[in-house]
């Protein structure tokens, strides 16, 4: 299975949410093989910050190094990715972060791993496992 992961799911793994367990597992078997898991660099970007403001610098960058560990593969913002998000955006209301992960999910015929109720209206348009 192809998954991507957007900032809420991770967040919930290093909050050791309820969910948390959910994420540890699709890890676990992202580094085993089972999976292919993806995050876009704006998503990747938004976990750092967040965990900047609400955490330290320190845990900003331990949250790099795990997701490079991870073996979650960091899809680039290209020209054609930005303006697939715009068009998501222009249609839905989400924030500008999500529509990358909501875009880059429909390119890869992935599955969109989150708990994030802004997703909501995209349900009928991407898979999503709801944490």
């Amino acid at each position: 299975m192809r998954i991507v992961f957007d900032a809420y799911a991770l967040m919930a793994y290093f909050r050791r949410e309820p969910s948390h367990l959910v994420v540890r597992n699709l890890l676990a078997e992202t580094l085993d093989g089972t999976h292919e898991a993806s995050m876009s660099v704006i998503n990747l970007g938004e976990l750092y910050y967040m965990q900047y403001r609400k955490g330290s610098p320190a845990k900003a960058e331990a949250c790099l190094n795990f997701v490079r560990r991870a073996r979650i593969t960091v899809e680039p913002a290209t020209e054609q990715r930005v303006m697939a998000a715009a068009r998501v955006k222009a249609m839905m209301s989400l924030s500008y972060a999500d529509a990358f992960a909501a875009s880059l999910t429909r390119e890869l015929g992935a599955t969109l791993v989150t708990g994030d109720p802004e997703y909501k209206p995209l349900e009928q348009a991407i898979n999503i496992l709801w944490l």
